[in-house]
């Protein structure tokens, strides 16, 4: 925002003509989304992105995205492109917009800055209109009224934004404080409260969250257990350790010209964040760049294998907490629909 109001979405501003020098917005917007990825959302800068370009200044960009704010409100709509939707609304409503919600969290795991930026500019864009218009589309098909339809929506969006939100920041902080996995987090705790835990103390039930959390073992195969009983939700993560792997290794795949449809040319394509050509999200570039650490030697490999395997089993024991909220949260709406 300037001194003039609020800049208007890009999707109301013209799109320039393409020059023949080789860049054009998909290029700069794939740029941006490479350097948030790695450097969250403060690394966003018509600088640094004019630098990932090559480009001779960072004015040269503003023929193609207007403003910082269009470049972001392209980004955002980027992102919601790998985000699936049926066609309309099947049978299933349950399960269809658990799968929507699902993918918008798995979106914004690969994309940290997006719950960020998210409320920041107007969600105009194609691929955002979509994913929107198939929500409101459910509740209307199940006789809701439109003032209804919409509360419901932004119910299921507040929730999945909350849960990225919470997420990008917590993992902010593990950076911050160079925390490679939880068992540096317990580490912490455990200097810090390790002897001041008592549940003779005002808050019982606290504590005995706190002796369960020190208690817990993260051994190399990724499995969890506190005195040989996991946690819930680590106990429920165990089981999607492979699925979440997968989830990694296709993550970021929204950064290649594959995208080239997915909203930046406002076409709003399903999925076409999922086109592109094996990039890694967090700033990695080029093709096979996820398994640039295994490529070394074995010894090298091994060493970081149980760090490894207990990033997956924490991630799987996230989306297995996240579900587990999205089912309430459900349960609830369809209570009130009855």
């Amino acid at each position: 925002m300037g001194d003039q109001g609020p800049t208007p979405p890009i999707w109301l501003l013209p799109e320039p003509p393409e020059r023949g020098w080789g860049l054009g917005r998909v290029d700069i917007v794939n740029a941006a989304v490479r350097l948030a990825d790695h450097g969250g959302a403060e690394a966003l800068t018509m600088r640094a992105v004019a630098k990932e370009l090559g480009a001779s200044t960072p004015m040269s960009l503003y023929r193609y995205v207007h403003s910082k704010d269009g470049l972001v409100d392209l980004m955002l709509d980027l992102a919601n492109g790998e985000v699936r939707t049926p066609e309309v609304p099947g049978e299933d409503w349950r399960g269809e917009l658990t799968a929507v919600a699902v993918d918008t969290w798995a979106m914004t795991k690969r994309h940290p800055w997006y719950a960020r930026l998210v409320h920041q500019r107007p969600p105009a864009g194609p691929n955002a209109s979509r994913r929107t218009e198939f929500v409101l589309a459910t509740f209307d098909r199940l006789g809701q009224d439109l003032a209804s339809a919409l509360g419901y929506a932004r119910l299921l969006d507040g929730y999945v934004t909350g849960q990225a939100l919470q997420w990008a920041e917590e993992r902010a902080m593990w950076q911050r404080n160079a925390f490679v996995d939880v068992v540096d987090v317990q580490r912490q705790a455990r200097a810090w409260f390790g002897d001041v835990v008592s549940e003779d103390g005002p808050y019982p039930l606290l504590v005995r969250v706190l002796e369960s959390f020190l208690a817990e073992r993260h051994d190399a195969a990724g499995e969890t257990g506190a005195d040989g009983a996991g946690s819930g939700a680590e106990a429920a993560g165990a089981g999607r350790v492979d699925e979440a792997d997968r989830e990694v290794a296709g993550a970021g795949r929204a950064v290649e010209s594959g995208q080239q449809g997915s909203g930046l040319q406002g076409s709003g394509q399903q999925g076409a964040g999922r086109q592109g050509s094996g990039q890694h999200g967090s700033g990695r570039v080029g093709s096979g760049q996820h398994d640039s650490g295994r490529q070394g030697s074995g010894q090298a490999a091994d060493a970081h294998a149980p760090a490894d395997a207990r990033k997956v089993a924490a991630a799987a024991a996230e989306d297995a907490q996240f579900e587990l909220g999205l089912e309430c949260l459900l349960d609830g709406i369809a209570a009130r629909l009855r």
